[in-house]
């Protein structure tokens, strides 16, 4: 349970984490998704078309009069085999070479190709004598043109026009000492529009249109397969498809029909020999009968007879299945042993019956053995002229072991690409590529964070850690601390003059010093609401803007900018004439004044000093905002009077040796002065839903 609720508060504070660098998110994401946009419609629609074609198994009996020309021969093969004759070079190749595959017209218009305008050429003849071409020369393509929707302009590797036609002609030229040819037989372009020419050898051609082209078993042994095939052109992909369906159909209904023809040219040979056998048989069994005369046939013999007919008719049919199953199988298939036991059982009874008759009478004997005979002969002969008729009927027709039960039809929508994923997906790239960077930035980064860690290496307190709250230390020309005093950055400050009363010393000087590491830490926000803040005490509070060059307190209280500080160490106005009221009660502001050509020599002056201690006379407490002690050192200048020294940083932001080596510039000049720190834009819990920006230098 508390590693479930620990990652649950990880994977906040990485939201929250993420949700305060937006500025580095949001143009991570724009840029990813403009890059997805652009993929998604950079790449051409890619349409995939398929067919079906069944593969009847050997084991198939046909109908009709052919119910015993499967036992002769079969021609099909297990679909695993087919699949492997249908990518062979052979039936590909016959394809690639009729759809002229093997020539690409390419389009090169990158605007075209975004906008989905491309035009189209498809060539079938691209002939050009390129072993006259040196070598160097070959990489660079051959480019047409079209110059309206029918005519076009050839120009070879050298840009050179060698060609002015027009769509359905075949046109041969004389080029490189040779001759080359040139036919497109379809073209669909507007005027102006390039297309680069290619010329594949055929193995190259057979390779691509194999990675277009795919095919596959539908189910385990159901003897469908599934036809696919990828172009950019659907109806190409048909055609494509069709061909490559038809060619093996085709191939396929030859091969079955030479194998009927083989066997039909073996049987018409073997005929006359069997045929002779039989009236050899039969002249036999007549000339015996008129030897010895009518033999009467007794019942038992009758019975062996039969018998001994119907075994070898058994025998024969099931060697001529055993033939069949070794076409199949492998010899140690179970199928296989099966048709052996039961021709070995066969056999043996066949004996059995052979032993039998050598118990009856001779003359009966040799009956039987010549009746036996022509039995035997005149069944054979009539099974051949059967299969001779039916393998007649094969030849004749168009019968294969293949047929195509769905040809390929022409989609309308592509399979590819899926814009809406491809722009999903870089979408979230971009987040993850923006998140990376602040984990990455949040990991790497030296910014201090834990306000003990500072304690610890500084020997210094932290007095208060202020949240983000309001933008500006006031809201129109009031502070912050004024007008929402239950701001949560308002509660942090209070608690900084709480710890500031405690640290003061009875007698000492009531003087404080804000200074900042860098600009842009909130120094001027901190000092105008802690002014408010003892002004609200009764106290009587002037806010002195110490930054010279570049000081904004007037601006925060809505008094234009004139005579301040400066002018009073330059001895051009007295203290009375630069300071002003605001609309706080008990808070007095003197502005920074316009600005000097030597402030740091003005706030190191024996002038400055006298005139703190003369206003310490008039007043309750004395704030004086300084300037960033790591740009200039006026901060350590203006602080060398003060009491109290508070030193303002960001949080996650600067380094632990930045905030020593800033704290040891402020005190150089006044040692004595009591330190403490302020984290500011300090986040913790709920406080990020705050936000607020701050002056720049």
């Amino acid at each position: 349970m508390a590693s479930a609720k620990k990652e649950e508060t990880d994977l906040w504070d990485l939201l929250k984490d993420l949700a305060k660098n937006w500025k580095i998110m949001v143009p991570c994401i724009f840029v990813a998704g403009i890059i997805g946009v652009f993929i998604a419609f950079w790449i051409r629609p890619v349409y995939k078309v398929d067919a079906l074609l069944q593969i009847e198994s050997k084991s198939n009996k046909s109908v009709g009069m052919m119910g015993g020309l499967p036992s002769l021969f079969a021609s099909s093969s297990p679909a695993e085999t087919e699949i492997e004759l249908i990518k062979s070079r052979h039936i590909i190749g016959e394809a690639v070479e009729k759809m002229h595959l093997q020539y690409t017209a390419t389009p090169v218009n990158s605007l075209d190709r975004l906008l989905h305008r491309e035009g189209r050429m498809e060539i079938s003849r691209f002939e050009v004598p390129w072993t006259l071409i040196p070598k160097n020369e070959k990489i660079v393509p051959w480019i047409a043109e079209a110059t309206d929707s029918t005519t076009f302009n050839l120009y070879d590797h050298n840009n050179k026009l060698v060609l002015s036609g027009s769509v359905g002609n075949t046109y041969h030229f004389p080029y490189a000492g040779d001759t080359a040819v040139f036919c497109v037989h379809r073209m669909e372009a507007t005027a102006g529009q390039k297309f680069e020419l290619q010329e594949l050898n055929r193995l190259d051609a057979i390779a691509a249109f194999k990675k277009a082209f795919e095919i596959k078993e539908k189910g385990k042994k159901t003897g469908i397969l599934e036809f696919s095939y990828q172009d950019i052109y659907p109806d190409r992909a048909t055609q494509i498809l069709n061909e490559i369906a038809t060619s093996y159909l085709r191939q396929n209904v030859e091969q079955r029909n030479a194998e009927a023809q083989k066997t039909l040219e073996f049987l018409e040979k073997q005929l006359p020999a069997v045929k002779e056998q039989m009236d050899s048989s039969l002249l036999k069994f007549n000339t015996y009968r008129n030897k010895v005369g009518s033999v009467d046939i007794g019942a038992e013999t009758q019975i062996i007879l039969e018998k001994r007919n119907v075994l070898q008719q058994k025998l024969l049919d099931l060697q001529q299945k055993k033939q069949s199953a070794i076409r199949l199988f492998q010899p140690e298939h179970p199928t296989i042993k099966t048709l052996e036991e039961q021709e070995n059982n066969l056999k043996r009874e066949l004996a059995n019956n052979t032993a039998a008759t050598k118990r009856l009478p001779n003359t009966q004997q040799e009956v039987l053995k010549l009746t036996n005979e022509v039995d035997m002969s005149k069944h054979m002969y009539t099974t051949m002229l059967n299969n001779i008729q039916q393998l007649k009927l094969v030849s004749a027709g168009e019968v294969g072991s293949v047929r195509i039960i769905d040809f390929a039809e022409e989609v309308s929508r592509p399979m590819k690409p899926k814009k809406s994923m491809i722009i999903f997906a870089m979408l979230f790239l971009g987040l993850l590529t923006g998140a990376t960077f602040v984990t990455l930035r949040s990991k790497f980064s030296n910014g201090v964070r834990d306000a003990n860690f500072i304690e610890r290496e500084t020997g210094f307190s932290v007095y208060a850690k202020v949240p983000k709250g309001n933008p500006n230390g006031t809201k129109g020309t009031r502070p912050l601390a004024v007008v929402e005093p239950d701001d949560v950055a308002v509660e942090s400050i209070r608690a900084l003059r709480s710890s500031l009363e405690f640290s003061m010393e009875e007698g000492s000087s009531p003087t404080i010093g804000v200074s900042g590491l860098i600009p842009g830490v909130g120094k001027s926000f901190i000092s105008v609401n802690l002014a408010a803040l003892y002004a609200g005490l009764g106290k009587k509070v002037l806010l002195i803007d110490a930054d010279l060059r570049k000081g904004r307190l007037h601006k925060e209280f809505g008094i234009k900018r004139g005579k301040g500080l400066s002018q009073i160490l330059l001895g051009e106005a007295t203290v009375d004439e630069v300071i002003h009221n605001t609309e706080v009660d008990n808070l007095f502001i003197m502005q920074c004044g316009t600005v000097p050509p030597n402030p740091s020599e003005l706030l190191g002056s024996k002038h400055y000093a006298s005139m703190i201690s003369e206003l310490e006379k008039s007043y309750d407490l004395i704030i004086v905002d300084t300037p960033p002690i790591m740009l200039v050192t006026d901060a350590a200048l203006a602080c060398r009077v003060v009491s109290q020294i508070v030193m303002v940083i960001e949080y996650n932001k600067h380094s632990i040796d930045a905030i020593k080596d800033g704290m040891t510039q402020l005190l150089k000049g006044n040692s004595n002065a009591h330190a403490s720190f302020v984290i500011n834009k300090y986040e913790h819990g709920h406080s990020d839903g705050y936000g607020y920006k701050y002056g720049k230098y």
